[in-house]
């Protein structure tokens, strides 16, 4: 009897044991999805960069508006992008091609909550570069605030050509005008990060605990990390001028620009 108690407890313990794996390894991941469709699994408190393409065939763009609907209670969009002289972010110049930026001025960038509005206008020569569906249209990054499974979705409310003179539509309200030949079409991604600079443990945060991390491998510990997070000053070793930096980056003093940096392939 206490033989059969025993077994019936190991069996109990591994499957407790197997039925924690998924749930623990899901309790700190955002799953952004598209219609249903998976666009990326990221951990939360990492960022992602959302992006739209179009493929609006042979016609010029004369006139955009749209939206990207988002849930703030999962993520929240970043403030990316050069700065300015005075230390001020211009969104517009990340999230739209510079064909769009030199031809018009895009305004209305945030909107109502859960929203991101736009809309732009180039009435005398229009925008021809979109016809191919890898180009980017629109890209934002996003800060994974909760663990769960949510959507985001781009809409273009009204996308407009000039067809001998007459205004035509090539988008109203997310639908592709389907009298146009090729009829054109809308591809939205994701993209996770591949590194984050300075976090040289692997937990995806930038922490004092990173430059004990390094100082404790420099001394000749037997322990192993990523490079591309170590190495904060590029200077090719991870040595303790990289703890230092980090350190300095945790109390807010001047440090390498890199520190703290989520670091993309597409952007590399």
């Amino acid at each position: 009897m206490k033989k059969l108690l025993c077994i019936l407890l190991v069996l109990i313990f591994a499957a407790s044991a197997f039925a924690c794996v998924p749930i623990s390894a899901a309790a700190d991941t955002l799953t952004v999805t598209d219609g249903g469709r998976v666009l990326t699994a990221v951990k939360v408190g990492s960022e992602f960069i959302y992006r739209v393409g179009v493929n609006a065939g042979d016609y010029m763009i004369y006139t955009g508006q749209g939206y990207i609907k988002y849930n703030k209670k999962y993520m929240q969009p970043v403030e990316y992008g050069p700065k300015d002289s005075r230390g001020n972010i211009n969104m517009d110049a990340y999230c739209f091609p510079q064909v769009i930026r030199n031809t018009s001025y895009v305004t209305n960038y945030f909107g109502l909550d859960n929203e991101i509005r736009y809309n732009f206008t180039s009435p005398q020569k229009g925008v021809g570069v979109f016809n191919d569906e890898n180009a980017h249209y629109f890209k934002i990054r996003f800060k994974a605030l909760e663990a769960g499974k949510v959507e985001l979705n781009h809409v273009f409310e009204v996308m407009t050509t000039n067809v001998n003179g007459d205004k035509l539509r090539i988008f109203t309200e997310g639908k592709a005008n389907k009298n146009l030949d090729p009829v054109p079409f809308q591809v939205t991604s994701a993209e996770a990060p591949t590194a984050l600079v300075g976090d040289a443990d692997g937990d995806f945060e930038v922490s004092v605990m990173d430059a004990t991390f390094i100082q404790y491998v420099t001394a000749g510990k037997k322990a192993e990390f990523d490079v591309a997070n170590a190495d904060v000053n590029s200077d090719g070793d991870v040595n303790l001028r990289d703890a230092l930096s980090i350190r300095r980056y945790k109390v807010g003093m001047t440090t390498d620009p890199g520190v703290g940096e989520w670091i993309f392939e597409s952007e590399k």
